[in-house]
């Protein structure tokens, strides 16, 4: 693959990569690429050519380098202009990775939870699925994700009215407030609470009420999410 003329290692960069047949590629090793592909590394193609491995390894929660930056390199590959069958498949993955991400109870998608919703909010389509998705969702996973977002990331959200991530993004904010204040995730927390009233977490989930309820109160917010 070409590169900008000012990698010294483009060379050596290619052999390492191409090395190995793609299934056997690791997040170290689609690291570099990542970071640098089509901007002073290889093209679109290129970029097509390892996505593959690149989203295997997002949803095994090992995304090469960032995943905003995995996202953010389909939008310099024009992926919209990608054949309708190639589209399709880009959008059923994100919306397949938001479902196990959200219902992953594990520490590591703890720690990657903000991260992985971030990135997926912005650079999939229709945001109103990711809330239905979070709202059909019964698990300990989801519930525990919602709280400790709301708890942790308040300022961000009710007083900054930004999603905050990689790069802070507004677009989706006020949608994101409207469902978490409507009646029907007050009511969902108020549940779950009882629900999960043993486990550690619960703390985090009465935590979340406390400041739906304050914040209901402090703008006045009667709308139902439907």
């Amino acid at each position: 693959m070409n590169g900008s003329p000012n990698y010294d290692n483009l060379n050596k960069w290619n052999e390492e990569l191409f090395s190995k047949s793609l299934p056997e590629l690791t997040e170290d090793d689609l690291s570099r690429f990542t970071g640098k592909a089509i901007t002073t590394w290889g093209n679109a193609n290129d970029y097509k050519h390892f996505l593959p491995r690149i989203f295997e390894l997002t949803a095994e929660l090992k995304t090469p380098y960032e995943i905003w930056i995995a996202f953010d390199k389909l939008t310099l590959a024009e992926w919209n202009k990608w054949t309708e069958n190639e589209q399709i498949v880009i959008q059923e993955f994100m919306i397949a990775l938001w479902e196990s991400i959200l219902n992953d109870n594990s520490e590591k998608a703890e720690w990657e939870f903000k991260d992985y919703f971030s990135a997926i909010a912005h650079f999939y389509p229709n945001f109103t699925d990711l809330l239905n998705v979070w709202n059909e969702s019964e698990s300990k996973a989801s519930i525990k994700h919602l709280s400790e977002f709301i708890v942790d990331e308040q300022t961000a959200l009710f007083d900054r009215k930004k999603i905050s991530g990689f790069n802070d993004q507004k677009e989706n904010a006020g949608e994101f407030i409207n469902w978490i204040l409507s009646d029907k995730i007050l009511n969902k927390i108020q549940q779950k609470y009882f629900e999960f009233e043993k486990e550690s977490f619960a703390e985090k989930i009465s935590w979340a009420e406390q400041i739906i309820t304050e914040e209901r109160k402090s703008t006045a917010h009667n709308t139902v999410y439907n």
